[in-house]
């Protein structure tokens, strides 16, 4: 007579799950901070969220502003204001004119066409740029098909142009928090045509306010950490008075 020794249940199961170790795709691990160097935090948008023609609200991303100060006093003389955007990710029938995407740097402020369009043309022109629209990186004042205030800014607006570079993430996360002069001394002029952008993208960028010479250019950058969903950090170097 044979004897069929005891197996723990516990062992059975060990021997089931390592029959399944060859698995076709994989569990992801779950995003790490190395990611991206500022940590997500709770919405901070402005108001004027447009609705969808269903009469839904249309989801506003999720923005996180901090500002970093160079702890060594020889670059201190100058700080970094950051912004970390995440989009939702919005169904394909969305208007593209009520996503939030054309951004202000001097209030962090991300607004869409729609609501732009629906305000006075001084709102418009305090923008600078789209971020989200046609994977693009563009000047407000440019946005000629979707802005209607932008026919009759003349000067009014400043002007942004782009340039793309190659740093790392820990080059550029050094260029934030310790050395935000760098942007100015990195940024070459060019003329190149509004950026399409894919993820892993880092551009430079330069503000110019064409009708007042007292007013310093700015410099700053900005990086695509992830196009699904949309994730982009806006980076702006400033005086630190």
């Amino acid at each position: 007579m044979h004897y069929v020794k005891p197996v723990p249940v516990f062992a059975l199961l060990l021997l089931a799950l390592c029959g399944c170790q060859d698995n076709v795709v994989e569990r992801q691990k779950p995003p790490t901070q190395a990611d991206g160097f500022m940590p997500n935090g709770p919405s901070e948008g402005p108001g004027g969220v447009t609705t969808n023609p269903g009469g839904q609200p249309l989801p506003y991303p999720t923005i996180t502003r901090q500002t970093f100060i160079p702890e060594y006093s020889l670059y201190a003389h100058t700080k970094c204001h950051t912004w970390r955007i995440e989009w939702p990710i919005y169904p394909a029938s969305t208007d593209p004119n009520k996503i939030p995407t054309v951004f202000t740097l001097s209030n962090g402020a991300l607004n869409s066409f729609d609501f732009l369009n629906g305000q006075p043309a001084s709102t418009t022109y305090k923008t600078h740029f789209n971020l989200y629209h046609n994977d693009k990186l563009e000047m407000s004042s440019t946005l000629w098909d979707e802005l209607i205030h932008t026919f009759e800014s003349g000067s009014q607006m400043e002007t942004t142009w782009f340039n793309k570079v190659n740093i790392s993430v820990k080059g550029l996360e050094n260029m934030v928090k310790n050395r935000p002069g760098l942007f100015e001394t990195n940024w070459v002029d060019n003329n190149q045509e509004p950026p399409v952008y894919q993820q892993g993208d880092v551009f430079l960028f330069k503000v110019m306010n064409l009708t007042d010479p007292t007013i310093p250019n700015r410099y700053g950058g900005i990086r695509i950490v992830s196009m699904s969903p949309r994730i982009i950090e806006v980076y702006l170097a400033v005086p630190n008075n």
